[in-house]
């Protein structure tokens, strides 16, 4: 541990991340680091030299210093902590202790989405995915929108794929009941271009399409989606949405409760 603790040392300090980061976009010369971050050549001769001896970065035969791969991959793994304390504030009242495994330890890819701290904003984004949408739209939801219901009949009409993941649970309002009652709901699901599935129990809010994450939310400490939470158009999000949404899909049953057949 003692070790490991001697890293996060060397990373505890700005000037060092600054020096890291600079060189992770391009290899510089002391003078050239010394310049671009307005710092004194002894000041960094001397986090050259730290960042040297622990094995982060070298120096090439032009005298140009470099990540090693080591301090690459140290960097990578920084955006994780970098997301959590971007937002402390939302991880204080809310929880991702259901989030698979895998998921959890790959946080770092969402430091690349936006915080939407307004549910009606965020209703608003996934009803302009949907809008934009020309190949597919996932939803992973505990209710449905009636306001997104319009803009889902247009996109199955345009013939985007749809993907719905409810709760078992699920008890539709009438409204939505006869919003959903479009033909063209019907028409798209003997296409084999919408299609439902469900869970036992939701543990996030997930909308996305092929270009962007909409809405991806938490529970809050009472285990209720309060719908506060990320959006993004960072491919690599996009990705790591995709599989998350995959990985319920396959936990999810095609099964359609009773409550949602009869009239």
């Amino acid at each position: 541990m003692k070790k490991f603790s001697s890293l996060l040392f060397e990373l505890s300090s700005t000037d060092r991340l600054d020096i890291l980061f600079l060189l992770q976009k391009i290899p510089l010369k002391l003078s050239h680091i010394s310049k671009k971050l307005d710092f004194t050549v002894q000041e960094t001769s001397r986090n050259i030299t730290r960042l040297g001896e622990a094995k982060m970065i070298s120096k090439d035969v032009d005298g140009a210093f470099h990540l090693t791969p080591y301090g690459e991959e140290a960097l990578n793994l920084l955006s994780g902590f970098q997301f959590l304390f971007k937002n402390k504030e939302y991880l204080l009242t809310h929880v991702l202790t259901e989030l698979p495994a895998r998921f959890r330890a790959s946080l770092g890819v969402l430091e690349g989405c936006e915080f939407v701290n307004d549910v009606m904003v965020a209703f608003h984004n996934v009803e302009n995915m949907i809008a934009k949408a020309r190949e597919f739209v996932w939803i992973l939801t505990n209710q449905v929108l009636a306001s997104t219901i319009p803009y889902l009949a247009q996109a199955v009409e345009r013939g985007t794929d749809f993907r719905l993941m409810m709760p078992k649970d699920y008890m539709p309002a009438k409204d939505v009941r006869e919003l959903v009652s479009n033909p063209a709901f019907k028409k798209a699901s003997r296409a084999k271009k919408l299609e439902s599935r469900f869970l036992n129990k939701v543990d996030v809010f997930l909308c996305l399409s092929e270009k962007e994450v909409a809405a991806l939310a938490f529970p809050n400490l009472e285990g209720r989606l309060d719908y506060i939470g990320f959006k993004s158009k960072n491919e690599t999000v996009v990705d790591w949405s995709k599989a998350l949404y995959a990985y319920y899909w396959e936990k999810a049953t095609s099964q359609i409760p009773d409550q949602l057949t009869s009239e």
